[in-house]
């Protein structure tokens, strides 16, 4: 027969006995609650700046600013428009009252040169030198050696040639008073006369309305002093005459004659020479 085995009571527990070999993983136990949050970690490096993102909706509009200062004037600028049509003429107006009188006029100057030389020619009459041949002089141009005797007058009527030049008068083209008139004459041929001496006269001429008869105007000449000879080339005599008051009416013909006379042992002569003048007309 089996033999039988009496268990005995529990006896007390013993000491701890070491720590064994850790065991084999075991297999990982169900997923645990969430923990709680840890602290926040510091900032980390700042990222590169992002591309720009869509501009946004325009805001509304603020409310309006406070008034500024006052700028500087501007300056003005006037833009004139295109001249208008001109109007109609508007009624004449009274006649306003009578100015008071004017500073005279100097009236106008007439001028005579000759461009040419002129020659003139003296005769013995009865123990007087007479000019027997004159100068006419015009503007620019002039005729030697017309006839002046029996004279005084001059016809200009002439024969129509075509080479016939004898017209050296203007006309007139409205009443004037002759004042003064000078003139001169510059001898180009030399003359060999001794105790004789030459006298040269600028006298006007005038012919009326219609006429081509010239006569002497009374008054209205310059004689010239005297060239004693002998004459020589480039003897120049001059003069003047002032304080005249000679009316020529409008439309009459004026005319430049230059003539010559001597005194002393040479009655009979022929003098060259330009001549020169200008005749005040107020």
């Amino acid at each position: 027969m089996p033999s039988q085995s009496i268990i005995g009571p529990i006896g007390p527990i013993g000491p701890i006995g070491p720590i064994g070999p850790t065991g084999p993983t075991g297999v990982t136990g169900p997923k645990g609650d969430r923990g709680k949050r840890g602290k926040e970690g510091e900032d980390g490096e700042r990222g590169k700046r992002g591309h720009m993102g869509p501009m946004g909706p325009l805001g509304p509009m603020g409310p309006m600013g406070p008034m500024g200062p006052m700028g500087p004037t501007a300056p003005t600028v006037i833009i004139l428009g295109p001249t208008g049509p001109a109007g109609a003429t508007g009624p004449a107006g009274a006649a306003g009252a009578t100015g008071s009188a004017g500073i005279p006029g100097t009236g106008a100057i007439i001028p005579f040169a000759s461009g040419a030389p002129i020659a003139m020619a003296s005769v013995d009459v009865l123990g007087v030198s007479v000019a027997s041949t004159a100068g006419l002089v015009g503007f620019g141009i002039s005729l030697p050696n017309v006839a002046l005797l029996p004279g005084p007058a001059i016809n200009l009527t002439g024969t129509g040639l075509p080479t016939e030049i004898l017209d050296f008068a203007f006309s007139m083209p409205r009443d004037g008073i002759i004042t003064s008139i000078s003139a001169s004459y510059s001898n180009v041929v030399a003359l060999n006369i001794l105790g004789t001496s030459i006298t040269v006269t600028a006298q006007l001429y005038s012919a009326p309305i219609n006429n081509n008869n010239f006569t002497p105007i009374s008054g209205a000449s310059v004689t010239l002093p005297a060239l004693a000879g002998p004459l020589s080339i480039g003897q120049i005599t001059s003069g003047i005459a002032t304080g005249l008051s000679i009316v020529v009416p409008a439309q009459t013909r004026l005319m430049m004659v230059y003539t010559a006379t001597a005194s002393g042992l040479s009655l009979v002569n022929v003098v060259t020479g330009y001549a020169s003048a200008g005749v005040a007309i107020n």
